[in-house]
């Protein structure tokens, strides 16, 4: 909310500077944007002000919306085929560990180590 306070501040401000200043400002603007995609990250992250800023601008100037693109109709296609793609994965996954013995055929087992003492290595015990 701050943010977007702030934004129609400058604004405001903006309105009382030179055509020449407000240029030069845009000049550097630009170039400050140009190094910071070099150097940008694969995703940008935007917060909830952010987004709300953006909305905001586009309503009030609808010509904007052609700039306010961050994601292409393509992209989200992929980030959906993932999920579903890392979604089955997990579903279908190997799940490690040992299998459920059934209660009768533990206590079957119990009952011959109990009845065959002999047939068990000394100091081995049975457990299920």
């Amino acid at each position: 909310m701050t943010a977007i306070l702030l934004s129609l501040w400058l604004f405001v401000v903006d309105l009382f500077k030179s055509r020449s200043r407000l240029e030069a400002e845009n000049l550097f603007l630009r170039h400050q944007l140009n190094i910071a995609l070099r150097r940008a990250p694969s995703r940008v992250r935007l917060s909830g002000s952010d987004r709300a800023l953006l909305v905001l601008m586009t309503k009030l100037w609808p010509n904007l919306v052609g700039m306010a693109r961050l994601v292409q109709p393509e992209t989200i296609l992929r980030w959906h085929r993932t999920g579903y793609r890392v979604f089955w994965r997990w579903k279908s996954r190997n799940r490690a560990g040992r299998p459920k013995i059934d209660r009768g055929l533990r206590d079957l087992i119990r009952r011959i180590n109990t009845e065959n003492p002999l047939w068990v290595l000394p100091g081995f015990t049975v457990s299920c």
